[in-house]
């Protein structure tokens, strides 16, 4: 970890927290230091959101010590999935709190997050209209909704960063078309070139998606240099994959459905009680109920520890069941395509 990058506050957390920095971090940190535009494309794992967010961290540190950290959204993180809270704790809320608490002086400013989902309450909204945060967590449809608002639009004036999270699965989609609109719009707002940081799973080419990434930035159409530092961690790795036909008339619709849906429950039984965490994708919400309620009756072992995880479910019951799933205290969660780990 290169001793001029960061403030020593921040280098002495991240050294006797991680130690030394993965790869992707020790490609990004540099173009992301000097100001250039980076796309960082590496495995789940690498830390490449703490790559992206390290850098912003330090910058807004610095202006709190130095007292000038004043009330303006600086960063904007948009990522398509709409459960963010445990990533962001980790990459986000966890760093700042132990910077915080163990190293910063009483007299610097708190730097303050916000989450700004379709879960956030009318009371956070509006607090965040009274002061906006320091770092904005998004999603493409949430970002869209604030640029709208006549009454938050303005907080965007003094953005440095804009992040952009899972790109692989935004920029081929109508759901990146429509960010790409936000963004175009973004730029008419904001009052000073931001720097734009891209994290994306591998794929190909990723010079279309670093192209993505800057596209609507209106130096671009001025004619200035807009190349992207492209930081590129490939890791191959093995992937097991098996087409199972619980019963032989399983597309057969003349066949009793209850017949096929018990020898589907069967099938799942036997995957979930071979294996120590199963997740089970099914296409519904009432079907959720209807796999969990069936498991948890002919199972041997504890039915508690199998969970439904779907849109009609409280928030905070949502969370705690991806987090237990994750910790590996359940063994099975069925879910309705809702779930995003």
């Amino acid at each position: 970890m290169a001793d001029a990058l960061f403030h020593p506050i921040v280098q002495t957390w991240f050294e006797r927290k991680f130690g030394t920095p993965t790869e992707a971090q020790e490609q990004g940190w540099p173009a992301i230091a000097s100001g250039r535009h980076t796309l960082i494309a590496a495995p789940t794992g690498s830390g490449k959101a703490l790559a992206a967010f390290l850098t912003c961290i330090d910058s807004l540190l610095r202006q709190g010590l130095a007292g000038g950290l004043s009330d303006q959204t600086q960063v904007v993180y948009v990522s398509p999935l709409k459960a963010l809270s445990n990533d962001i704790q980790k990459n986000l809320i966890g760093p700042l709190t132990e910077i915080r608490e163990r190293f910063l002086p009483s007299r610097a400013k708190e730097i303050r997050v916000g989450l700004r989902t379709g879960d956030t309450s009318q009371s956070e909204r509006q607090k965040m209209l009274r002061k906006p945060p320091h770092i904005l967590i998004t999603t493409p449809e949430s970002l869209a909704l604030t640029l709208a608002a006549k009454r938050f639009r303005p907080h965007y004036s003094q953005l440095s960063w804009l992040v952009i999270d899972e790109m692989h699965s935004l920029v081929p989609t109508k759901r990146g078309v429509h960010l790409a609109l936000s963004l175009s719009l973004l730029d008419t707002i904001i009052e000073t070139p931001v720097q734009r940081i891209g994290i994306s799973a591998t794929m190909e080419p990723l010079e279309q998606v670093a192209h993505y990434l800057v596209s609507s930035d209106r130096r671009e159409e001025e004619g200035e240099d807009q190349k992207v530092c492209i930081a590129k961690v490939w890791c191959d790795r093995e992937l097991e994959m098996e087409i199972i036909l619980p019963h032989e008339r399983f597309n057969d619709p003349q066949f009793d459905h209850k017949q096929i849906l018990d020898a589907n429950v069967e099938r799942i039984r036997d995957l979930v009680e071979a294996h120590t965490t199963t997740l089970v994708f099914v296409n519904t919400r009432a079907m959720t109920e209807e796999i969990v309620s069936r498991l948890r009756r002919i199972v041997g072992w504890d039915g508690e520890a199998i969970q439904a995880h779907h849109g009609s479910m409280d928030k905070t019951i949502r969370l705690e069941v991806e987090q237990r799933l994750k910790d590996g205290e359940w063994r099975c969660a069925v879910s309705s395509p809702w779930l995003e780990l």
